[in-house]
């Protein structure tokens, strides 16, 4: 996971729900419903992992998550998830919730839900994203 161009830790898994809403044509008189294509909206959650010598860059990501001043767009973070070889999906969210937990290996465990903030795009690269 990447927050300002620096990875600040690694993406245990993820799951990503896409939906479009339809929005109804019917015409009165019609005998079947018809339909043209609606909004797209994009929500999904993750689970990610750093060990707890905390960096700067990922105290930056908890402060994104866990704030007790008012949300605002500047909330959001950039999430780039693989898909294949070279082909991601990449979108701006807002974390909705987020769960933290520590073993006594050092390794911390963040999972947390986003809702997509406008567009989804897919990239297609032959470096890093």
């Amino acid at each position: 996971m990447r927050l300002s161009d620096n990875e600040v830790a690694k993406v245990r898994d993820w799951a990503l729900d896409v939906s479009m809403d339809p929005i109804e044509t019917t015409a009165l008189g019609d005998t079947a419903q018809s339909y043209t294509a609606g909004m797209s909206s994009a929500t999904g959650n993750a689970t990610v992992s750093y060990y707890t010598g905390v960096t700067t860059s990922v105290v930056q990501l908890l402060e994104k998550i866990v704030t007790t001043s008012a949300i605002t767009d500047d909330n959001q973070v950039e999430l780039t998830f693989e898909v294949g070889t070279n082909q991601y999906f990449k979108a701006n969210a807002f974390i909705t919730n987020a769960s933290i937990s520590s073993s006594t290996n050092e390794l911390t465990s963040v999972s947390f839900q986003f809702t997509v903030n406008g567009p989804l795009t897919t990239v297609e690269t032959t470096g890093t994203v």
